[in-house]
């Protein structure tokens, strides 16, 4: 995946929710991010194929507060709050989505719809988060990036 796509995204600052199709070092994102004002978290779902690995990973990741709760209304409030972060917006890039995706589909659905409350509780406060997933197909409702612009 072209880091231009993701750059352009970043200047954007609209925030949204992603699929890129082949992927992108995660050092070039971070080097995005970063140029961009974004805080980066990257989630490496190498090892993640059910909701309390990514739980787990996700909050290490994110570095969320030791009373996280490992719970799904747990993870949408931290993903709203983020008040130990300084940053201009927030970019999170979840690459090999394929084991939760593929052995739980319900689970990776409801991950998204707790992306997708994340991204427009921002907006709201005019700040952007950008959540990118990576693996060898898009999860359901999740628009592909394209090479300059999202489908």
């Amino acid at each position: 995946m072209s880091v231009e796509a993701i750059e352009s995204l970043l200047e954007s600052h609209g925030g949204g929710v992603w699929f890129l199709p082949q992927g992108a070092d995660p050092k070039a994102v971070q080097s995005a991010a970063k140029r961009a004002g974004f805080a980066f978290f990257h989630v490496d779902g190498k090892n993640i194929a059910r909701k309390e690995q990514l739980l787990i990973h996700v909050a290490m990741s994110l570095h969320f507060p030791k009373d996280f709760g490992h719970n799904w209304d747990a993870l949408e409030e931290c993903l709203t709050d983020l008040e130990w972060v300084d940053a201009d917006g927030y970019l999170i890039y979840y690459d090999h989505i394929d084991g939760l995706l593929e052995a739980h589909p319900d689970q990776f659905e409801t991950l998204v719809e707790i992306v997708r409350d994340a991204v427009a509780s921002w907006k709201e406060d005019d700040a952007a988060m950008i959540v990118l997933f990576a693996g060898s197909k898009a999860p359901k409702g999740v628009a592909k990036l394209k090479s300059g612009a999202a489908e």
